[in-house]
């Protein structure tokens, strides 16, 4: 045996340890390779979550300013309108609104209409500008949303505009019904100016009151006609009649007409309270159904402007959790609420 040579088997075990050399570096170099990709893929992940929530927040954002620009352009607005400082997202419905739009006529009967066409109208077509603005680089998904708002701002402002217009016209409707009670009150069956006026008043208001047999008759069909339809009714009397009881000339010499005797008989009673109470809540039920449709155009768009002020919000609010693929706040409240039974 020679020194110098591998003793017996070296060469195998050699071979075996080189082997087991090269699949270790390639087991290391697999785990490397792995390795890399698991980094990798983890960074390709969280680039998309990091983008689904810049995109969430961006809408949440947008909806953000939206209502910063609301609360401070339309809060102006409302404020005006409505004589006080109020948070118009704290009424339910337009009724509320047309409520607290009367409230505040009647605190400044003389000048509202003024106040409303040259102070706050202008307010409102500035908000209508400024909102306006938003379109230009708002997300997508709130674009619907907000054109419905800003389409309900111009006719809100027509709607008030012909509301402050038609308030003009209240006080000669209250100075009919009130010479209608005043006349009224003074109505006999001897021909004095007032009875003279207030008979062919009557005969003016009702067509067909030669046909009425008594004044039962014609109570009954003023409470059924003003029970269903006072607007139109009163309307047309003021309009037709209304001038044969205002700025009467209680000193001049009365000319009754061919039906006065045969009316007064069959109408006159002794101090004429039911008659005048019939034509009380005629005008009354009237008046306040003429305050609705006189609002009526304004009220429309308002109601729109609320449901998609509200949209907006929401929109942005769902959009939001889509992309991320959060549930809602509310959802996640039920889900605890669940768990909690």
């Amino acid at each position: 045996m020679s020194f110098g040579s591998a003793p017996p088997g070296m060469d195998e075990y050699q071979r075996l340890m080189a082997d087991r050399a090269a699949a270790g570096k390639r087991k290391r170099l697999m785990f490397g390779v792995v390795a890399i990709a698991v980094v990798g893929g983890g960074g390709y992940f969280y680039k998309r979550d990091a983008d689904k929530k810049k995109s969430a927040q961006a809408i949440l954002d947008a909806a953000g300013r939206f209502a910063e620009r609301d609360k401070s352009e339309m809060g102006s607005f409302w404020n005006c309108t409505l004589s006080s400082e109020v948070d118009v997202g704290q009424f339910n419905s337009a009724d509320q609104i047309q409520q607290r739009v009367e409230s505040a006529y009647f605190t400044q009967q003389k000048t509202y209409s003024e106040h409303l066409t040259t102070e706050c109208v202008p307010k409102l077509e500035g908000a209508r500008s400024t909102l306006s603005s938003l379109l230009t680089d708002v997300p997508e998904a709130l674009k619907p949303p907000l054109e419905k708002y800003i389409a309900a701002l111009p006719k809100m402002q027509s709607g008030l505009e012909s509301y402050a217009e038609k308030l003009k016209l209240r006080g000669a409707v209250k100075d009919v019904d009130g010479a209608i009670q005043e006349v009224g009150g003074a109505f006999t069956a001897e021909v004095t100016p007032e009875s003279v006026a207030f008979e062919k008043f009557l005969v003016c208001a009702i067509p067909d009151l030669d046909k009425k047999k008594d004044i039962q008759t014609v109570l009954q069909d003023l409470a059924d006609t003003c029970k269903k339809d006072p607007v139109p009714f009163m309307t047309k009397v003021r309009t037709d009649c209304g001038a044969l009881v205002t700025g009467l000339d209680k000193t001049g010499k009365p000319s009754a007409s061919k039906t006065f005797k045969a009316n007064t008989k069959k109408f006159v009673e002794e101090d004429n309270s039911r008659l005048l109470q019939a034509w009380e809540y005629c005008g009354k039920r009237s008046r306040k159904g003429k305050k609705a449709i006189d609002l009526e155009d304004f009220l429309l768009a308002t109601s729109d402007y609320m449901e998609s002020r509200n949209e907006v919000v929401k929109t942005a609010r769902e959009e939001a959790a889509r992309i991320t693929g959060q549930p809602l706040p509310k959802e996640k409240e039920k889900k605890a609420g669940a768990g909690a039974e």
